[in-house]
C-alpha cells in the first residue's frame, strides 16, 4: 500500500485536462501539496491507505476556480456608491479609502472577501490593492492562492507611499514572495491614464527584473479611451506597446472599448484580457468583444472586479453571464460554449498566470487546488452533461468542500482558518466610519 494524506473517492472527477478527461466513481490522492494519482475508485483504494478519506459520492470534483481581477480590500465599501458612473464612483471611492484604509483595515476587507471567494469555490484570486504585503499575510493565513504585488499609482494615495519610494518597496515585495508557495508577485501599475510616464517605466522594469506578471487596467470607459489619447497621443493598446508594456505577462483588465487594430496588437504580443462582465455592466462601461477577441486569437480569462463595483465575488455568476451575455448581444446561440467559458476559469486562467504547471487542471504532479460540488438539491437534478452543470446551473451555494495547495480550507461548507463572525463583525465597524467620509 502507498501512503497518502488524503484520498477521495466516489467523485465524478471533471479534469480539465487536455484530453478533458472524465472520470467516472473516480478518486484522487494527494501527499502534502500535490496530486499524486487520478483513478478509478476501485483502482486507488485498493493501492493507498491515506491519514484522511473524503467521500465523494454525489458530488463533482473539479479544479478550483481562479478570478483573474479583484481588488478584495473594497468589500469594505460593498454598497457605498452604487449607480453611479465610473468617475463619480471612483472619486466616492477614494473619499472612503482615505477615511478608514490603513493595514489593519486592509486585512478585514482581504478577509472578508477571501472568505467569500473560498466558500465560492474560488481557489486562485489577482487582487490589485494597497499594503500588498497585508494582502499576502492574510492570504497565507486562511489558505487562498494568491496573486498580487506593488501597486503603481500617480500620487501619494491610501497606502502614503511617495513616487520614489514604490520602486524599492516594490522590489522588497518581488523579492520576498519570489518563491513563496501560495504567494505569486505581481506588479500592478493601476492605468495608462493616471500613472505618470516615469512610474509606468519603473513598474515595467521592475516586472522585467523579476519576469514577472504586469496587472493594469485597460479600455474600461470610452471616456478613459479618449483621455489617453488626450494625453499620451494614442490609443491605451497601442501606447502601452509602445512603452514595452504588452507581452504574454501581461494581463489587461477589462478591454471593452479596444478597436480592430488593437485587438490585433493584443493578439500578436500573447497579453490577456481579463473580462469582467458584471462589473462592466453595472458600470455602464460597455461590454468587452469576447467573440472577436477569442477570434482574433487573444487569451481571454474571467474576473469579478472588485467587491464594490460587483458588489459580488461569485465567479460561477461571471462564469454564467459570460457564456450567455454576448449570445444576446450578437443574436448568435452558438458563441462562447460553456467549455470555453470554464476553461476561462480554470486551465486558461492557469495558463495565463504562468502557473499551468501547478494549478487549473486536476492532474499528477500539480498542487491539489479543488472543490466538490454536492449535486444533491433540486436545481442540479438531473444531469447528463457536467460543462453545461457547471456553467448554467452550479452556485457558489453547491460547494461543500475546498482544498488549496493540498489542505482542506473549507469543510462542509464552513471555512477552517478564519473566525468568520470575528471579521464581519469588524468590518461593519468599518463600513460605518467609511460611511461618514
Amino acid at each position: 500500500m502507498r501512503h497518502a494524506d488524503i484520498l477521495i473517492t466516489h467523485g465524478l472527477i471533471v479534469t480539465f485536462d487536455q484530453t478533458e478527461t472524465i472520470i467516472p466513481d473516480g478518486a484522487l490522492a494527494i501527499a502534502g501539496s500535490d496530486i499524486i494519482a487520478l483513478g478509478s475508485t476501485e483502482n486507488l483504494s485498493a493501492q493507498f491507505q491515506a491519514r484522511e478519506q473524503i467521500d465523494a459520492t454525489q458530488h463533482l470534483v473539479t479544479p478550483g476556480l481562479i478570478n483573474t481581477h479583484t481588488h478584495s480590500p473594497m468589500a469594505l465599501f460593498r454598497g457605498l456608491a452604487d449607480d453611479l458612473e465610473l468617475a463619480p464612483w471612483l472619486a466616492r471611492m477614494r473619499d472612503a479609502a482615505r477615511q478608514v484604509i490603513r493595514p489593519a483595515t486592509v486585512a478585514r476587507g482581504a478577509e472578508l472577501a477571501y472568505a467569500e471567494m473560498l466558500l465560492g469555490g474560488t481557489t486562485t484570486a489577482l487582487d490589485m490593492y494597497f499594503f500588498p504585503e497585508t494582502l499576502a499575510a492574510v492570504a497565507k493565513r486562511v489558505g487562498l492562492r494568491l496573486i498580487t504585488g506593488p501597486v503603481f499609482v500617480a500620487h501619494e494615495v491610501s497606502d502614503h507611499l511617495r513616487a520614489d519610494e514604490r520602486l524599492a518597496r516594490g522590489r522588497e515585495f518581488m523579492q520576498a514572495y519570489r518563491a513563496d508557495p501560495l504567494v505569486v508577485p505581481c506588479v500592478m501599475p493601476h492605468s495608462p491614464q493616471d500613472v505618470p510616464l516615469s512610474l509606468l517605466a519603473q513598474a515595467q522594469k521592475l516586472a522585467d527584473e523579476f519576469n514577472a506578471l504586469l496587472s493594469i487596467h485597460v479600455s474600461e470607459t470610452a471616456a478613459e479611451v479618449a483621455n489617453v489619447v488626450a494625453q499620451r497621443g494614442a490609443l491605451p493598446v497601442e501606447f502601452l506597446d509602445q512603452l514595452g508594456m504588452l507581452s504574454a505577462r501581461s494581463i489587461l483588465a477589462h478591454g471593452i472599448h479596444l478597436t480592430d487594430a488593437e485587438i490585433a496588437r493584443v493578439a500578436q504580443r500573447g497579453a490577456v484580457i481579463a473580462h469582467c462582465p458584471i462589473s462592466n455592466l453595472k458600470l455602464g462601461d460597455g461590454v468587452a468583444p469576447v467573440p472577436k477577441l477569442l477570434r482574433a486569437g487573444v487569451r481571454v480569462t474571467l474576473g469579478t472586479d472588485g467587491p464594490a463595483s460587483s458588489n459580488d465575488l461569485d465567479l460561477w455568476k461571471v462564469v454564467r453571464l459570460a457564456a450567455i451575455l454576448h449570445r444576446g448581444v450578437q443574436q448568435d446561440s452558438t458563441l462562447t460554449p460553456a467549455r470555453q467559458i470554464l476553461r476561462m476559469a480554470t486551465i486558461d486562467a492557469a495558463k495565463a498566470l504562468g502557473l499551468d504547471d501547478r494549478i487549473g487542471s486536476l492532474q499528477v504532479g500539480k498542487r491539489a487546488d479543488l472543490i466538490l460540488i454536492d449535486l444533491d438539491s433540486p436545481h442540479l437534478v438531473p444531469f447528463f452533461d457536467a460543462y453545461s452543470l457547471l456553467t448554467y446551473a452550479v452556485g457558489r451555494e453547491d460547494v461543500s468542500t475546498v482544498l488549496v495547495n493540498g489542505q482542506v480550507v473549507v469543510r462542509d461548507r464552513q471555512l477552517l482558518n478564519l473566525n468568520q463572525a470575528d471579521t464581519i463583525a469588524a468590518v461593519r465597524e468599518i463600513a460605518a466610519q467609511a460611511a461618514t467620509a
